[in-house]
């Protein structure tokens, strides 16, 4: 999309960005790292992205049919191929040594992250909390002038869901993870509303949305569909109750995760069908088809794939939530907060068609990084 991009101020010539997710994991965290490093590169910075490599053995576990990768170099082609220039000179691919934990779903670095790092302008981390959970004594200071912590989780709301009946362990994550954040970051950028106990941090779209997704805008057809992890925390069980309480009982859903076996019983239990359709290797064309995205995750800071299919011109069907507060000024976000209000949203949507939305172009890659660099005063 065309955009204005602002001249960067001199001070600022190297960046290193850490991420706790790698394509082909479809996850957020994964995404939005890259397509940051991308987009600062395509500034003509020297961005270096250190990225998790865990072993072949368990990458199956996250990637699926996707692949697997017996080196970082098979890896690193992969996803360069998944970005707009594949062959970005000033972006390089590292990697450092991780594991993933089934019981989390999450990678946890399996080293000392500064000491795999080079001193550089800007040295953004991607979920400093997550990078540093098993290693609270790292220090990063020296190694930039700089610091951003860019929050993008939910880990209270995934706790308390994970150990309803102990809701002070949910407290006591939050309350480490916001002192990690404050000890190894300059700045905190929170992705979403629904994270708190961060007053001075900044609430802004820091992200953007790959191009490919806005080249398919306007194209719908027909059809519901959901996409992101198999796992209740998603709000299948929401789902498949509000589906099962109106006359639309069939919903495609892209993914893969530890719970689809059960979120599978109970949608037949319901008379839901669900079609599961694997992990998407090509999202934007994969969805293009598709009206209506209905997405009743609560667990979010702030939901990449909603923002997806409002710049290819759907509707999405979201809940009233804290995660979901800033697409609610997009012209095809239908809220509902009760099962009646869903069913009003889902019949709208059944019978009318989206709308051009001016809105759109704000989540451009190339606005969330102008934003991004005027947040820290990194624009002449």
């Amino acid at each position: 999309m065309p955009a204005v991009e602002g001249a960067i101020r001199n001070v600022l010539q190297t960046v290193d960005i850490v991420a706790t997710a790698a394509l082909p994991w479809r996850t957020g965290t994964a995404v939005l790292a890259l397509m940051r490093a991308f987009y600062l590169a395509r500034r003509g910075l020297d961005v270096q992205l250190y990225l998790p490599w865990i072993v072949p053995g368990q990458q199956r576990q996250l990637f699926g049919d996707a692949g697997v990768f017996d080196t970082e170099e098979a890896q690193a082609a992969h996803i360069r191929s998944s970005l707009p220039d594949p062959g970005c000179s000033d972006l390089h691919l590292r990697f450092y040594p991780a594991r993933y934990w089934p019981s989390l779903g999450s990678i946890l670095p399996a080293c000392a992250l500064p000491s795999r790092l080079r001193p550089c302008d800007w040295l953004i981390l991607e979920e400093p909390e997550h990078l540093n959970w098993t290693r609270p004594w790292s220090r990063y200071r020296g190694l930039s002038p700089r610091i951003t912590g860019i929050v993008l989780t939910n880990y209270r709301y995934y706790c308390a869901h994970a150990f309803p009946n102990v809701p002070w362990l949910a407290e006591l994550l939050e309350r480490y993870d916001r002192w990690l954040i404050r000890r190894l970051c300059d700045r905190c950028i929170v992705l979403g509303n629904s994270v708190t106990g961060l007053p001075d941090a900044g609430r802004f779209l820091s992200s953007g949305i790959h191009p490919e997704f806005f080249s398919w805008a306007g194209r719908v057809e027909a059809g519901l569909y959901f996409m992101g992890k198999l796992i209740w925390e998603k709000g299948f069980r929401d789902l498949i109750d509000l589906l099962a309480a109106g006359g639309q009982r069939e919903i495609d859903v892209f993914g893969l995760g530890r719970d689809r076996d059960a979120i599978a019983d109970y949608a037949r239990e319901r008379r839901v069908r669900l079609q599961f359709k694997g992990l998407s290797t090509r999202p934007a064309l994969d969805i293009a088809r598709y009206k209506i995205f209905v997405n009743p995750s609560r667990s979010e800071g702030l939901c990449t794939t909603t923002a997806e299919a409002l710049v290819q011109r759907k509707f999405v069907i979201l809940p009233r939530h804290a995660s979901n507060e800033l697409y609610y000024p997009f012209r095809n976000a239908l809220v509902y907060d009760s099962p009646e209000t869903f069913q009003a949203c889902l019949r709208h949507a059944l019978t009318h068609q989206p709308e051009v939305d001016a809105l759109e172009e704000s989540l451009s890659w190339e606005a969330a990084i102008d934003r991004l660099l005027a947040y820290h005063g990194l624009l002449r």
